[in-house]
């Protein structure tokens, strides 16, 4: 899970803004689970979470796996179980008594069997305030469209998580830098934006691979606007973003490749 997707995640947890489910589409789902323990974790701990907190109970139990308002479910053998929907499901029958929230995780949710998706279903379909679900999928597609259009779908795009592949700790610093200040002079539509896109991406961000990383830092800014607006606009924009990241899987002129997309993206906005 990406920095900036953790960051934003939980600051709309202290706002009281998550939604009641989100469905993470990942190639790495026991890291993603990993990052999701974590953000648990960030979200309960009663010392203010510092890195690998030992000393406060509700970090203790959820390392654990004992923390009764924290459920993980993953498929026993190939499938995942009605007992264990129909175990989540009574486990949060009541209101969480250690933490102001009940949390669950589901790996691998498109292995659910038939009932136990039914009942899931049915969970989802009156959810209660003090219950957020997070569904951990390496495929979105293959989990049923009535569980994908309940969730908020999230996009994992660097599957080592919080690494940032081949690019030192100073590159990734300086992508999610410079992605915070395009992202805001495409929302204020600067017109130097051209010029910013010459001497400040491409001087600072040289190599293909850093503005790649910079392109999904900015549609992970954009992702997470939309889920917190509902402003079908940034769809357009998000669209926008994939299209020139598929494109710099070929030999193209980035300075063109970057100019173009400025335009489009500006142009979402006069529509």
């Amino acid at each position: 899970m990406e920095q900036e997707i953790f960051n934003n995640l939980l600051t709309i947890f202290r706002e009281n803004k998550l939604a009641h489910a989100y469905l993470f589409e990942t190639k790495n789902v026991d890291k993603c689970y990993d990052d999701v323990i974590l953000l648990i974790k960030k979200m309960v701990c009663s010392l203010e979470y510092s890195d690998n907190c030992n000393k406060c109970a509700k970090c203790h139990l959820i390392d654990e796996r004992t923390m009764p308002s924290v459920v993980t479910i993953e498929p026993s053998g190939k499938m995942i179980k009605t007992e264990s929907i129909n175990n989540l499901k009574k486990a949060f029958s009541s209101m969480p008594t250690y933490t102001s929230h009940n949390f669950y995780i589901i790996k691998y949710p498109e292995k659910m069997n038939d009932t136990s998706y039914n009942k899931m279903l049915k969970f989802l379909e009156e959810p209660e305030d003090n219950i957020i679900g997070f569904f951990i999928s390496s495929n979105k597609d293959s989990v049923a469209s009535t569980i994908l259009s309940r969730c908020e779908l999230i996009k994992i795009t660097d599957e080592n998580g919080f690494s940032q592949g081949n690019l030192s700790d100073e590159e990734y610093e300086e992508c999610t830098r410079i992605s915070k200040e395009y992202f805001t002079m495409l929302e204020a539509h600067e017109k130097n934006i051209s010029w910013y896109n010459t001497t400040t991406v491409l001087k600072q961000l040289p190599t293909q691979e850093q503005i790649v990383c910079f392109l999904n830092l900015i549609y992970n800014i954009y992702e997470l606007k939309f889920h917190e607006t509902k402003d079908f606009k940034i769809v357009k924009k998000l669209k926008i973003i994939e299209k020139y990241l598929s494109q710099l899987n070929y030999n193209v002129n980035i300075s063109l490749l970057l100019d173009s997309f400025a335009v489009e993206m500006g142009e979402v906005d006069e529509l």
